[in-house]
């Protein structure tokens, strides 16, 4: 409770707003270690929109650096793994999805140490675009 009432300095990563407005009309889950008020109360301190499928703390039974959220999100969404891709800041959610057999976009300054597939800064330096036969092509930008 004390956590999900402090949101003192909660902002966007630069760039999530437009991320997220990018995204909007493909699938796409949140995936954290968060419970559900928690992850609500900094999506909404953030001014970051909710996705629709989410899943937080309470859906599973193990944590990341475990897979299960990143698997459980993927089915939900009705996507093999391999199709997926993980946007991740943390050791523990790059080796999730490693572990998930996702592709790992890492995101800040933390996440370059650990290998992603591939790693921007923050969100202002990767291009979305969806292509008319539903794929989608992400950009890393200088």
């Amino acid at each position: 409770a004390e956590e999900t009432a402090d949101l003192d300095g909660v902002v966007p990563v630069a760039g999530a707003p437009a991320f997220m407005d990018a995204i909007a009309g493909l699938p796409h889950a949140l995936v954290t270690s968060a419970d559900a008020a928690l992850a609500r109360a900094r999506m909404g301190a953030a001014g970051l929109r909710m996705p629709e499928t989410r899943i937080t703390a309470e859906c599973v039974g193990a944590s990341k650096p475990d897979p299960e959220g990143f698997l459980k999100g993927a089915a939900e969404l009705g996507f093999d793994p391999a199709q997926c891709v993980v946007f991740e800041d943390s050791e523990a959610g790059i080796r999730a999805g490693r572990a998930a057999g996702m592709r790992i976009v890492g995101v800040g300054p933390r996440a370059a140490a650990f290998a992603p597939d591939l790693y921007v800064p923050d969100l202002t330096h990767l291009r979305v675009e969806a292509g008319a036969d539903g794929t989608v092509t992400l950009t890393a930008l200088p």
